[in-house]
């Protein structure tokens, strides 16, 4: 296709408006904070109007003829002027505005963006996400990190865009120190399928807690991808899934709401199952109906009670914002403090909605959302609610700890000392809580021919073949279900439990994996027969082949409803047998299903 010149989105419409505006429009896609259902906050998109209306056909134009700055300018004042243009009660939210590296580096950037300018469209440089787009390489590395450290000073906050593709590298995230990274799509997309993916975006996300800066997939467009992102613990998403770049503002349908609204719960009720709920954690707190108090009565309570530590604040019974006893003393403190806010109703010193959680929320969930707030709020009690959105209570850091610290004990005292792997007391709970699912699998994995290979090679190699074998599984989880689990039950006896069917490719896949890595546990030469040297109770010398892993898949479809973990036992068992004979014939690993209706 032939392109257009540039010129015509940069076009000035004709003199008869009283203000100049270039041709482009500006358009609206949200980012969802996927546990409250409510934006981030917006990303500002452009498209022209003309001949050609693709941004990256626009872009890719601009930059081949020299125009890029004069496009992006144009984008700018197009996405500042929408901004001024929305209803009062949209003006204060974040809004994402991409711009690439080397027209922030320009100098004319700095001089034609500063907060005043913004200021004069009616907005606040702290609502202004600068979202930086790599579609070249980063030339001067130096001056990009001192602009981004000048806007960052000026209250901007950073966002690196499309990270994990093309130019967005590492060292771009080293300079640049993003409040907000970006995963690329292609980071994204058909996440569900490939494991190796998934362990990326888990490093991610421990990276992003790890300096405080949040996480965002885009360009999630499929129900799978979102589980798994759910699954993984990414909090925040933006995708054609959930939102349509739009000309207003908008927010996802309140049919993919209440999906993503089901989609949390099952995810914090799949960690529950492992650990307490935090209603068993919730404790009563000083409840105030909004509008009842005054900030000086607050102020004698506080003084009266040195064991109160916080408020929360109510309407109709639901929260509606809390006051802790910290954020009293910084809003009242100094010399004027007092005296602003004395007559004024507690609610004057609410800044945000402090962290709401349901009742049936399990700890290991709570620790996660406890840790990716800012820093500013990271110790602040959390509020806890009942399904109907009414308040049970609120729950302190101090408890919280108390408890992970008390499950994390209980986990190591389970634990197989091996592999470190859960053991038969969490492999019975997982049990039985997946015979009360509609549908529910259960994989019994077991090396062949281990006490032979143990017999000649040592118990330490012996040992080291468990740990690989603990390693491949562990590796081959995601590609049997994002809700998979893996257990050691003792010895070279393994049991993974997942609610969904298993897939055999994802069953080939692991066999196929140890049957690679274990290559490196076997001498040449034993490599080179297929087989070791190995006594039998007689005495006798004998070729055994090289070890296999056996893989027995019980799916619920063929044993019934309310079957009891020893009858799938037994039927694994008897399963194991025949994957056995069939390793012994095929030599390599191998899986098979029970196909008989129980």
């Amino acid at each position: 296709m032939e392109l257009q010149p540039i010129e015509w989105v940069l076009r000035r419409r004709p003199p008869a408006t009283t203000a100049a505006e270039p041709q482009v429009c500006t358009v609206f896609q949200p980012i969802i904070d996927i546990r409250t259902g409510t934006p981030l906050g917006w990303e500002l998109l452009s498209r022209g109007l003309g001949p050609e209306e693709a941004p990256d056909v626009l872009f890719r134009q601009a930059r081949a003829e020299g125009r890029l700055w004069d496009l992006e300018r144009a984008c700018r004042a197009s996405a500042a002027r929408r901004i001024a243009e929305l209803p009062a009660a949209l003006r204060g939210a974040t809004f994402f505005l991409n711009v690439s590296p080397d027209v922030l580096t320009d100098p004319r950037f700095r001089d034609g963006f500063t907060r005043t300018q913004l200021a004069r469209h009616g907005l606040d440089h702290r609502q202004i996400v600068i979202e930086i787009t790599e579609q070249q390489a980063i030339g001067d590395y130096e001056r990009f990190e001192q602009l981004v450290r000048h806007y960052a000073a000026q209250g901007f906050r950073i966002a690196v865009d499309d990270f994990g593709s093309g130019h967005s590298s590492l060292v771009t995230l080293i300079r640049s120190r993003p409040d907000v990274i970006k995963l690329d799509r292609e980071v994204v997309r058909a996440l569900h399928e490939r494991s190796y993916q998934q362990s990326l975006v888990r490093s991610l996300i421990s990276f992003a807690a790890s300096v405080d800066t949040r996480l965002v997939a885009e360009g999630v467009e499929t129900w799978d991808e979102l589980e798994t992102l759910v699954r993984l613990g990414v909090r925040y998403v933006q995708g054609f899934l959930l939102a349509r770049p739009s000309p207003e503002p908008c927010l996802p349908s309140e049919e993919t709401a209440a999906r993503l609204r089901s989609l949390v719960r099952a995810e914090d009720a799949r960690l529950g199952e492992e650990d307490d709920r935090v209603m068993g954690l919730a404790a009563e707190c000083l409840v105030v109906e909004r509008g009842a108090m005054r900030v000086e009565e607050l102020g004698h309570l506080f003084r009266a009670r040195a064991d109160l530590d916080h408020i929360v604040l109510v309407e109709d019974g639901r929260p509606v914002g809390m006051v802790t006893r910290q954020q009293f003393q910084a809003r009242t403190g100094g010399p004027f403090g007092y005296q602003l806010y004395c007559r004024r109703p507690v609610e004057a010193l609410v800044d945000a909605m402090p962290l709401v959680v349901d009742a049936r929320t399990g700890i290991a969930a709570l620790g996660r959302l406890v840790l990716e707030r800012m820093n500013a709020d990271v110790y602040d009690p959390v509020v806890v609610v009942n399904e109907a959105g009414g308040l049970v209570g609120t729950v302190t850091m101090r408890q919280l700890l108390g408890r992970v610290i008390a499950l994390e004990l209980q986990s190591a005292q389970e634990a197989n000392p091996l592999t470190g792997l859960p053991g038969n007391r969490s492999i019975t709970r997982w049990l039985r809580s997946a015979s009360e699912q509609p549908r529910f699998s259960v994989v019994y994995a077991d090396l062949d021919r281990f006490k032979e290979y143990n017999d000649v090679h040592g118990f330490l190699a012996g040992d080291e073949l468990i740990r690989l074998a603990a390693r491949v599984l562990s590796r081959g989880l995601p590609g049997l279900s994002v809700h998979a689990r893996l257990g050691h039950v003792g010895g070279d006896d393994f049991v993974i439990v997942s609610p969904d069917p298993l897939p055999a490719a994802g069953l080939q896949a692991i066999c196929e994996d140890f049957d690679r890595e274990k290559r490196v546990l076997f001498t040449p030469d034993e490599l080179h027969r297929g087989s070791f040297q190995a006594r039998d109770r007689h005495g006798a010398t004998n070729e055994v082949p090289l070890v296999t892993l056996s893989l027995a898949a019980v799916e619920s479809e063929k044993v019934g409803r309310d079957v009891h973990p020893g009858r799938l036992a037994q039927l694994a068992a008897a399963l194991k047998t025949v994957a056995k004979q069939r390793t012994a014939r095929e030599h390599r690993s191998t899986f098979v299903f029970e196909r008989r209706q129980t």
